[in-house]
């Protein structure tokens, strides 16, 4: 929940103002007064036509019937009053059982607000008695599918010719068959639900409705029913060769549903009206009949059995995985997803000061007291809500609860995310069509934080969007929420003082506090109330965890409830307070983390860590004395340390690191090949890009005044021509060893290291011919050649994490997404019913190592530079005109485009001339934000939903850029001969290493922290051809052998 995408349907909705509805209120009600007193009048002017007509005096009776009349306009005429300040209270108008229904229908339009005080603070707007009295649940249907709609699915055997009507649409696999039909099921997205029929055969999943589509804020229908194509219109398919994961899920808290996640980042909640075995019957049919080369799911459907087998919370305790992923992972096995309102992923609040000017993490009390749930945090407020508790009489015991509200449910959710779409829609939804009374509205951080302390209904705790996305912090579609009766204008949300006022600013403190010491030591005991042994039983009860028992599975069984009022009472009372996710530890306590002094740590963690850095270079090395040109790459794998020189020579340095000491020695040297020779068919029939022909084409463009040259300045040849990756197939079946978690898999993942390291691929690019070349790193063989329809020379290439996908950016202004040595992963990307040149290489033999399956457009100009981040799914990347593009990588989507000659030093020269400023370099972090280099030396932080943070003028051409794992420090290094240390908060210099001995730096690369628990290290590239490797203390080195250089010392600033 990171990035924002343009939202296509966009909606002001001003008419959903709260106070243009009061404004509207108050003139229906104006003129239901004026039609009654016509009304009056009218009648008062006919009986006394009659009677004088009749000879008749008017009677005692009569006159007290117009009396009444006259108390029922004056009660109108207080409504109207009462409208006028912004509240009807509910007490001060009753609908009479002999009004006439128009009367009704009329009165129905008027929104009435309690008048009690406490709801009026309420600001989950959830707790309320109407939704509580089973006489004002909503009495529409929550299918609305008529039994005629599907009356011929029913009770008749699968046939083909039912097939035939619906699903035979699609264009079908070369024989793909059907396995199975399953005949009502229930698709489940964040907004609607809709019943349908699903058909599992070989190769997909056919999904057609029976019925229209839900909403589920309103109950209502979306589609129109006369509407006959709507149906039709909507059957999906989802191709198996796509899916990856399948998790078990509850719906309506009955084990009964399914989430499926596929390779292109698509997800699908489908619910089984035919309950828990017909949900286990289709996914064992699923892994057993269908072909899904790509399913790594565990056998069990069972969260908590799921749980068990899995490494995670092992993972976690040895700080190989942040709280942030850790939670995360939790709450997915769990059963909470983003794809059910009702069941949306709960993270905890972390601190407990919004008040201070600045924020001191190593401060424990700035923390919120994590044994604790909400509802206990406040003595006093606790003692009342015991006392509540004991006076439950009139319940069972197993039915008393201490919280009538939840810390998760959909009035919670939408209450922080109001500010985004699709849950603005989805609050003006539940509110009838309106936003909220502002005064209820999320606008303030403290006064929520103390709302969560203090009122015996609010017991929220937070959702993940606070640890990732500042937007929801921000009013950015200007929607109309209101000013509050004290006259606060409602827009932003009031941020801590030690914001500075930046939602940016308040996430990444945020976020470090969730990472902070004190939260790793105490996390686990949040756990145990959410997911763990104080969830239920007398342990929770212990603890003073106990929520309404209608959020917990098992509490009830909807199918045996008998009363049509009680059940959706029921429901409506599950849909709509919260669900407790499923119990993932039962019996112990969750264990602690281990201490952080006795785990991995990354390099630059914290800003205090500099101080404890310090660097030497090695006297023996390949490189030195121009005997190879300049270090271009370094690549570390597992046990050894690539360094490709400019000659295109590759050295290979076996290191090992410990508590007490450091080795790094030489190994091999061998050739690569001289990067103008090529063995692809492009070269001999002279593409665009050989030597003579691009020399051509050069002399005519500068006799133009074009300037054809994408990296400006920059050596046609660096780091960003080189990646390392295991391949794609070698990544995925690591992981799911990994997956396993036993003892016998660590060991002999930690012994095959060096058999490992042989079988690295190297991947690169800058030939004239215009191609990607993949060589393996024992030998360096070349096993492919390709250009993936790159028409002009690639300029830059990016291996993303998972290994298995490539990014190449080139001369002709398209990015390219590989798939590298993963077939199964190429047949999911691409579509697998169209046959293209650019799915396969050079034959038969090297098909399945190099795959074209997207080309991302947006670019106007070469490019430049990219990154590629698997975590985020995301690839941004620069061009000769200073734009940066945003793509999703999986699926091949164009998002956004980002203008860097706003920020260029050359403005005014941009907006007289029209020139631009050639982007550079850029590194892009999975906490969303990227820094861009300029040609004119500007340094600028964005976010990849376009926000700009800050800029700084480097002083320099930087030549190699990366941000430290953590998200903190950025690193730079450049013609100065300085390694610059900065701040991802202000790109202020913390640091500076002068490497002026060894000349420009030409790259720095930091130790995956994938190789985790081996110690991080930092390893710069220079132009004499050295390699000089930065550590931290209090590790000590062998003292300097003969001729080796003293260790330069950091000036820290």
């Amino acid at each position: 929940r990171i990035l924002l995408v343009r939202n296509r349907n966009f909606k002001s909705h001003e008419e959903a103002s709260y106070e243009l509805m009061l404004g509207r209120e108050r003139e229906k009600a104006q003129k239901y007064r004026e039609e009654r007193l016509r009304k009056i009048k009218e009648k008062k002017e006919q009986d006394l036509s009659d009677s004088l007509r009749g000879g008749r005096n008017v009677t005692f009776g009569d006159l007290n019937e117009e009396e009444k009349e006259g108390k029922e306009m004056n009660k109108v005429s207080s409504m109207v009053r009462v409208a006028s300040k912004g509240i009807i209270p509910f007490a001060e108008y009753s609908i009479d059982d002999n009004e006439d229904v128009d009367d009704v229908d009329d009165l129905d339009d008027i929104t009435l607000e309690p008048e009690d005080e406490d709801a009026s603070q309420n600001t989950d707007g959830i707790e309320s008695e109407v939704l509580s009295d089973p006489q004002n649940v909503d009495t529409h249907e929550w299918d609305q599918v008529k039994p005629e709609d599907y009356e011929h699915y029913q009770g008749e055997p699968e046939k083909e010719t039912d097939i035939n009507a619906w699903a035979k649409a699609f264009v079908w696999y070369e024989g793909e068959q059907l396995v199975h039909s399953f005949e009502s099921v229930v698709l489940v997205t964040l907004q609607t639900t809709t019943d349908g029929i699903l058909l599992l055969t070989t190769h997909g999943l056919y999904f057609h409705p029976t019925g229209d589509e839900i909403n589920v804020m309103t109950k209502e229908m979306l589609s129109k029913p006369d509407d006959k194509n709507s149906k039709e219109q909507k059957d999906r398919r989802w191709r198996l060769s796509q899916l990856t994961e399948v998790h078990g899920r509850r719906y309506m808290l009955r084990a009964q549903a399914l989430e499926l996640f596929f390779a292109d980042s698509h997800e699908l909640f489908i619910n089984f009206n035919g309950g828990t075995k017909e949900r286990d019957k289709f996914y064992a049919k699923l892994r057993n009949s269908c072909k899904v080369p790509m399913l790594c799911s565990p056998k069990s459907l069972n969260p908590r059995t799921v749980f068990k087998r899995s490494n995670l919370t092992e993972q976690w305790r040895k700080r190989k995985i942040s709280n942030f992923d850790y939670l995360m992972q939790l709450n997915i096995m769990a059963g909470r997803t983003f794809n059910d309102i009702t069941q949306y992923p709960v993270f905890p609040w972390i601190l407990a000061d919004y008040t201070s000017k600045e924020l001191d993490l190593n401060d424990t009390r700035v923390f919120r007291d994590l044994t604790k749930p909400v509802g206990a945090l406040n003595p006093d407020r606790l003692s009342q809500l015991i006392e509540r508790y004991h006076n439950l009489d009139g319940f069972p015991e197993e039915e008393r609860f201490l919280y009538g509200s939840h810390y998760s449910s959909p009035g919670v959710v939408l209450h922080y995310l109001i500010r985004q779409e699709p849950f603005t829609t989805m609050a003006i939804e539940l509110q009838s069509g309106r936003f909220d009374c502002p005064d209820r509205l999320f606008f303030d951080l403290a006064a929520t934080w103390k709302s969560c302390l203090t009122s015996t209904s609010d017991v929220k705790e937070l959702t993940p969007e606070f640890f990732t996305c500042p937007e929801i912090l921000l009013n950015t579609c200007n929607f109309p929420l209101g000013e509050t009766q004290s006259g606060i204008v409602v827009s932003n949300v009031n941020l801590p003082p030690w914001a500075n006022g930046s939602p940016y600013e308040f996430v990444r403190m945020h976020r470090l506090a969730l990472e902070s010491e004190y939260v790793s030591q105490n996390l686990n005991h949040w756990v145990d109330l959410i997911f763990g042994y104080k969830q239920r039983g007398s342990n929770a009860a212990a603890a003073h965890n106990v929520f309404h028992y209608l959020s917990y599975e098992g509490s009830v069984d909807l199918d045996k409830i008998t009363d049509e009022i009680d059940r959706r009472a029921t429901e409506s009372h599950i849909q709509n307070f919260g669900q407790t996710p499923s119990q993932l530890i039962v019996k112990e306590p969750h264990p602690t983390r281990s201490a952080a002094e006795d785990c991995w740590k990354p390099l630059c963690y914290e800003i205090s860590c500099i101080k404890e850095l310090r660097c030497h270079t090695p006297k023996k090395q390949f490189g030195g004395s121009q005997t190879h040109g300049a270090v271009i790459s370094i690549h570390v794998l597992t046990e050894s340390i690539v360094v490709i020189y400019s000659d295109f020579t590759v050295g290979t340095y076996k290191w090992s690191a410990s508590r007490n000491g450091f080795s790094f020695k030489m190994d091999k040297m061998r050739i690569i090949g001289c990067r103008d020779s090529s063995m692809s068919s492009s070269a001999v029939f002279g593409g665009d890009c050989a030597p003579e022909r691009a020399a051509r084409k050069k002399s005519s463009s500068s006799r133009n005044g074009i300037d054809n040259n994408a990296n400006n300045g920059k050596s046609v040849v660096g780091h960003w021509s080189f990646g390392m990756t295991l391949g794609g197939s070698t990544n995925d079946g690591l992981r799911r060893r990994a997956a396993i978690g036993t003892m016998r898999t660590s060991k002999a993942f930690e012994g095959s290291s060096g058999l490992m390291d042989a079988s690295y691929l190297l991947l690169s690019c800058g030939y004239f011919d215009g191609t990607v070349k993949m060589h393996s790193i024992d030998g360096l063989r070349m096993k492919c050649s390709g250009s993936g329809g790159h028409r002009g020379a690639i300029n830059c290439l990016k291996i993303g994490t998972d290994g298995g996908l490539m990014v190449t950016g080139g001369q002709d202004a398209t990015c390219r997404v590989w798939v590298v040595d993963h077939s199964d992963m190429a047949i999911a990307l691409t579509d697998g019913y169209v046959q293209t040149a650019l799915a396969t290489f050079n034959g038969e033999t090297n098909e399945n190592l190099l795959s074209c399956c997207h080309v991302l457009w947006g670019h106007e100009e070469a490019i430049t530079c990219l990154d590629f981040s698997s975590d985020l799914d995301l690839v941004i990347s620069g061009s000769v005109d200073g734009i940066v593009c945003i793509h999703s990588v999986r699926r091949g989507k164009f998002i956004r485009s980002i203008d860097m000659n706003e920020s260029s030093l050359d403005r005014a020269l941009h907006n007289r001339f029209d020139m631009h400023t050639p982007v550079r370099l850029l590194t892009l972090h999975s906490n969303g934000n990227f820094a861009t280099h300029l040609e004119d030396g500007m340094l600028l932080l964005y976010t990849v939903n376009g926000a700009k943070l800050c800029s700084t003028d480097s002083g320099e051409k930087l030549n190699a850029m990366t941000i430290c794992t953590g998200g903190e420090m950025l690193v730079t290094g450049g013609e100065s001969c300085h390694v610059v240390i900065r701040s991802m908060r202000d790109l202020g210099v913390r640091c500076v290493l002068d490497l002026s001995n060894h000349g420009p730096i030409r790259c720095i690369t930091l130790t995956p922290s994938s190789l985790n628990p081996a110690p991080q290290f930092m390893y710069i590239g220079t132009e004499d051809g050295k390699v000089t490797i930065v550590d931290r203390g209090p590790m000590q080195r062998k003292p300097l052998a003969e001729g080796e250089e003293e260790v330069p010392y950091w000036n820290v600033r």
